[in-house]
């Protein structure tokens, strides 16, 4: 807070500087006139170390966010820093950082020492002159030696409050560029945000319609593109198809994460922008490929779903999703730290976890985006009959690799291009021997050939006697 009491005190010199430029103009204006020439001249200089020193404290403080965020990334990734021997490449990455924030800091700081010997050095060049001219004034009988001394006086009056105001005026730099990352962050307007006359539902009721979507991250390639589909109330549909062809991005425009550049997607006959954010977001229950948990308690961690639910509806979640007997099997249960992200469970113990704590928002559309693609058989076979009872009665939307994960869907889309290829049933695209059936095959004869080694070689690949 010192330089906020510098810049308090500035008021006082600046009357200071100004009654002083007065006095010094009407008692001789040729003296005064070099003291007025050396107030730009101060104006002039403080421009260009603000530019330069600003400058470079900005880039102090890019290079401090490239560090930390380059810290945070070599701790939570050390694994897999260490499995792939980066050890010394990330060191010389980050000390490369870590220079360019010294070389720049050591910039600014000398620019901020250099600042008030410029402006002392201005000041001199100013009494010489009153000296000079005063001299000269005074050897031609124009000018008494007390008047010389005068203006000295007044220049010296001068002196401090500038000289002062020089000092804060370096450091206010720094606080400038760190007000300005902060600011920068404050006042960014988000690309999705509700209309004025938005609506608040209560519940998201009624069928969901693509009507004509096209959408792009990138200006002339489309994701979706004209891409139509409607969804009755209660409906499951699975999503399938190639990366790239535009499953995530259909959840994204439906959680209204996104919106279509052209087109609309309508809730119950409305277009969803007339609703808020709030209405459609908070109705939806989703569950990741990576679960993320945060630190604290499993209770807490499941309570994040619905901050004012009871004791009992979570162990109730719990049960439906068929995480209650490893959750009490844990040293406190319901109590056990999770660690950051989760780290002290396995990713299928975070998967139900993240499973029941979906379930326990209620929500009015659940999204499961590859939540068994990553767990083993087991608990894959617990989360799908989880899935069973959460999705009974709710529209929902699957997108899974696994295709047994989706056989019992009501209608399944196998996208490519961001288009609809084929569309039905299970039983139906079977059926149709087309590209569903091409990749449900093979995938069915890979899990096959799996169990077989598994028979033939036992789980440790050594093989078992006959």
């Amino acid at each position: 807070m010192s330089w906020w009491r510098g810049v308090s005190r500035h008021y006082v010199g600046v009357t200071n500087i100004v009654i002083a430029l007065i006095f010094m103009l009407l008692i001789n204006w040729k003296l005064g006139l070099i003291a007025a020439v050396m107030i730009p001249l101060l104006v002039f200089v403080a421009h260009k170390f603000e530019v330069r020193i600003l400058s470079e404290y900005r880039k102090v403080r890019k290079l401090n966010s490239k560090i930390t965020g380059s810290y945070s990334e070599n701790i939570t990734g050390v694994r897999v820093v260490k499995a792939l021997r980066r050890e010394e490449e990330n060191l010389r990455e980050f000390e490369g950082l870590t220079g360019d924030m010294y070389k720049a800091s050591f910039r600014a700081a000398w620019l901020s020492a250099l600042f008030l010997p410029a402006v002392q050095l201005i000041m001199a060049f100013a009494i010489g002159g009153v000296v000079w001219l005063g001299g000269y004034e005074f050897q031609a009988g124009a000018l008494s030696i007390g008047t010389i001394q005068a203006f000295i006086s007044y220049i010296t009056f001068m002196l401090w409050p500038v000289q002062e105001m020089a000092r804060v005026f370096a450091s206010m730099q720094q606080s400038i560029a760190s007000a300005e990352r902060i600011f920068s962050l404050l006042d960014m307007e988000p690309e999705i945000a509700n209309k004025a006359d938005a609506t608040e539902v209560p519940h998201i009721q009624g069928d969901i319609v693509f009507d004509n979507v096209t959408f792009y991250y990138e200006e002339n390639k489309p994701v979706l593109k004209d891409f139509n589909l409607t969804v009755k109330q209660g409906e499951t549909i699975a999503l399938v198809g190639p990366t790239g062809a535009g499953k995530s991005t259909i959840v994204n425009l439906m959680c209204r994460f996104y919106e279509p550049r052209k087109g609309q997607i309508l809730i119950g006959g409305r277009d969803y922008t007339d609703l808020t954010l709030h209405s459609i977001q908070s109705r939806i229950g989703m569950v990741l490929q990576t679960p993320h948990l945060f630190s604290g308690t499993v209770r807490e961690n499941l309570r994040y779903g619905r901050l004012e639910a009871s004791d009992e509806e979570i162990v109730a979640a719990a049960h439906m999703v068929g995480a209650h007997e490893f959750i009490t099997a844990l040293e406190k249960g319901y109590d056990t730290e999770v660690g950051e992200g989760g780290v002290l469970l396995s990713v299928g113990q975070k998967q139900l976890l993240s499973l029941a704590r979906a379930v326990l928002a209620q929500p009015d559309l659940f999204i499961m985006d590859e939540a068994t693609s990553s767990v083993d058989t087991l608990t894959e076979a617990l989360i799908q009959q989880a899935m069973d009872k959460v999705m009974r009665g709710r529209t929902s939307f699957i997108i899974a690799h696994r295709l047994s994960t989706i056989k019992r869907a009501d209608r399944i889309l196998v996208l490519k291009d961001g288009q609809i290829d084929e569309i039905g049933t299970h039983a139906e695209l079977i059926r149709k021997r087309g590209h569903y059936y091409n990749l449900y095959t093979k995938q069915f004869k890979e899990e096959r050939e799996k169990a077989l080694e598994k028979d033939v070689f036992g789980h440790n690949g050594v093989a078992l006697a006959v």
